[in-house]
């Protein structure tokens, strides 16, 4: 593996790890966007309920209708005021979570053309150390036969001629 090609295997990983890092925050975020949305609707229906009894009870009896309706009334407002503030929060969550939903969009893009590049860089990486190798072997493998030749020669199965031959033809090879 040249140099060159090391350095940017290695700079490809880490923004692999870097990616897989802000993809990661990304989802938690939106998780936590979640979470709030559940948290309000939680608190705004927990309200509510105060509201609810508002009115009524011993007090309720004991001051009549007209303080029932008055606090009726009250507890109606105060509802609209939840329902206005509650949907101003849910407002701002789903922009939030939207936001965050972008970025988890982006990292997991990002991501994939990273992974892919990371690929490529080390398919050519290993075709340039097989290459080397089957040169290697090829190199070998032709000293070898070299050797043989001049085995048959030297036992009289060739003649020089042949032997030169052969010989010239395994060299350009080489």
């Amino acid at each position: 593996m040249s140099a060159d090609n090391s350095d940017e295997i290695r700079a490809v990983e880490q923004r692999i790890s870097s990616l897989t890092t802000r993809l990661a925050e990304a989802k938690d975020a939106v998780a936590q966007w979640t979470d709030a949305n559940k948290s309000l609707a939680m608190s705004a229906a927990q309200e509510r309920a105060k509201n609810q009894g508002a009115g009524r009870g011993f007090l309720g009896g004991l001051l009549g209708p007209k303080f029932r309706s008055a606090m009726r009334a009250g507890a109606a407002a105060s509802n609209a005021a939840i329902a206005r503030e509650v949907a101003q929060k849910r407002a701002r969550i789903a922009d939030g979570k939207r936001e965050s939903q972008e970025l988890v969009r982006q990292a997991q893009e990002e991501l994939i053309v990273a992974k892919q590049q990371l690929k490529s860089l080390t398919a050519a990486s290993s075709a340039r150390a097989s290459s080397k190798v089957t040169r290697s072997k090829a190199a070998h493998d032709s000293l070898a036969l070299l050797q043989k030749l001049k085995e048959a020669r030297d036992a009289g199965l060739l003649s020089q001629e042949e032997f030169e031959a052969k010989r010239k033809k395994l060299v350009e090879e080489l």
